[in-house]
């Protein structure tokens, strides 16, 4: 954080402003970051040497200053620069027509796929797709396990119906033993077992 001279506190950074990019080469800049890959070229103050401000957002992201020393085709000690993107089907056939190679893969645990390529100066350049803008097979992949899958309310709905089956089950057994039950009481009072009985309430064997 950086120290705030009025207050002698620390401010908070806020955002990333933008990146600059040494290049021998404006136009060919001009043409992959703007005609291949859609950013917007915008105003850029007359500092006395060539360069170029291209803009997502209303933002000037990335900024390039044209030089005579020869470059070296990498990004140096940073690996990569990256962005948001939208529609990775759209955007992958834009880089297939204008034959820029790439390689794209998804995240482990997010919904998130990317795509990386290099731009004229070998700069290794990052977009991020996110939910819906990411490849239509990861979606129609991901829906059909949904489909798959008993959601909650199926769950519950299965669980009370056992339930009830072996509420259902459990309740004619009940009904058997009372009837059983019945049975055997009618028999011990019926007039032929009375006969085995004594006055005295001792029982006697029947003859």
């Amino acid at each position: 954080m950086a120290l705030n001279m009025e207050t002698g506190k620390l401010a908070d950074v806020a955002s990333l402003d933008h990146v600059n990019i040494l290049t021998n080469d404006v136009e060919a800049c001009r043409q992959f970051y703007i005609d291949v890959l859609g950013f917007e070229e915008g105003f850029r103050p007359d500092f006395g040497f060539p360069g170029l401000w291209i803009y997502l957002g209303g933002a000037p992201v990335v900024h390039f200053i044209q030089t005579k020393k020869k470059q070296p085709l990498n990004s140096g000690t940073i690996d990569h620069n990256a962005f948001r993107a939208h529609n990775y089907e759209k955007f992958a056939a834009r880089l297939k027509a204008n034959k820029v190679k790439f390689n794209d893969q998804s995240v482990p645990g997010m919904d998130l796929h990317q795509i990386f390529c290099f731009d004229p100066h070998g700069i290794k350049v990052e977009f991020n797709f996110e939910g819906q803008d990411r490849p239509w097979k990861t979606l129609e992949k991901e829906h059909k396990a949904l489909k798959k899958a008993p959601s909650r309310s199926t769950k519950r709905a299965t669980k009370a119906s056992t339930k009830k089956k072996s509420a259902v089950k459990k309740a004619p057994n009940k009904k058997r033993a009372a009837a059983s039950n019945r049975r055997s009481a009618e028999a011990i009072h019926s007039p032929a077992d009375r006969r085995g009985l004594c006055r005295g309430g001792r029982f006697a064997p029947m003859v």
